[in-house]
């Protein structure tokens, strides 16, 4: 039986498998590697201008998964991870963009509006780490099987590959 993302959030809510971290509470320091800086108009930061996230942090703000091709996966994966409404909620995010930057530079504008798409921020593929030349990296996913709007190169363009950087305007 395969069951709806947000019906897997809610059950997962219902039973306590972790519970989001309030807004309202500081921003811890990252104790590992950062793997996401965010920058911008945002409320919550943990060093000059910036909320740093490592693994664990992104672990403690909850987790979501979704199930969906690409055009250039060869199948539907399976893709676990932190909604991205989720991290932008907790460093108080005001904007009406996002500036999202690959470690190899890449970068694309995505509109808040496609938050009611809610992508996920990937750090697993099919039950592995995401690891691209070695590196633990994170991927902006979208749920592209469950809206035909999403299959388009105009979103295709917005799942950016080793997501390091957010700069909200």
């Amino acid at each position: 039986m395969r069951y709806g993302r947000r019906f897997r959030l809610i059950v997962a809510a219902l039973l306590g498998w972790a519970l989001p971290v309030r807004a309202s509470e500081p921003l811890p320091q990252p104790t590992g590697p950062v793997l996401l800086t965010i920058s911008g108009s945002i409320g919550q930061t943990n060093a000059p201008g910036q909320a740093r996230f490592d693994r664990e942090m992104l672990h403690a703000l909850g987790s979501a998964s979704l199930t969906t091709g690409f055009v250039v996966l060869d199948r539907p994966q399976f893709f676990e991870g932190v909604p991205l409404r989720t991290v932008l909620e907790r460093v108080e995010a005001k904007g009406t963009k996002m500036t999202a930057v690959a470690l190899n530079d890449y970068e694309i504008v995505i509109p808040f509006e496609d938050l009611k798409f809610e992508p996920l921020i990937a750090m697993k593929a099919d039950g592995q780490p995401l690891k691209i030349r070695g590196k633990e990296p994170l991927w902006i996913v979208y749920p592209r099987d469950d809206y035909k709007v999403l299959q388009d190169i105009r979103y295709d363009s917005r799942w950016v590959w080793q997501l390091n950087r957010l700069h909200i305007e």
